[in-house]
């Protein structure tokens, strides 16, 4: 995961972000945007989303996914770590 703060009055502009990249195909076998009033975080899972976010962290502003958002980030954009993640794989 990527997370990064968002400068105040970009949320139109990160809702249209959202939409163009909704039908783009995922990067990895699940990519996802996670949105707050002040936040964005970025999900990658499956084969690559290590390489993925390592890229993206190294050269923002040479990455195609991330480039876009960098003039809507109040801060730095970070790496995210899971802490808790809980599934039950029986009710699926």
């Amino acid at each position: 995961m990527l997370v990064a703060a968002l400068k105040p009055g970009t949320r139109e502009r990160v809702l249209e972000l959202i939409e163009e990249q909704a039908s783009q195909k995922p990067i990895t076998r699940r990519t996802g945007v996670f949105l707050s009033e002040t936040e964005v975080v970025f999900f990658f899972e499956g084969e690559g989303a290590d390489e993925t976010v390592h890229d993206i962290l190294n050269d923002p502003v040479r990455s195609a996914t991330i480039e876009p958002w960098l003039t809507l980030f109040d801060g730095p954009l970070h790496r995210g770590y899971e802490a808790l993640f809980i599934a039950d794989d029986a009710a699926a």
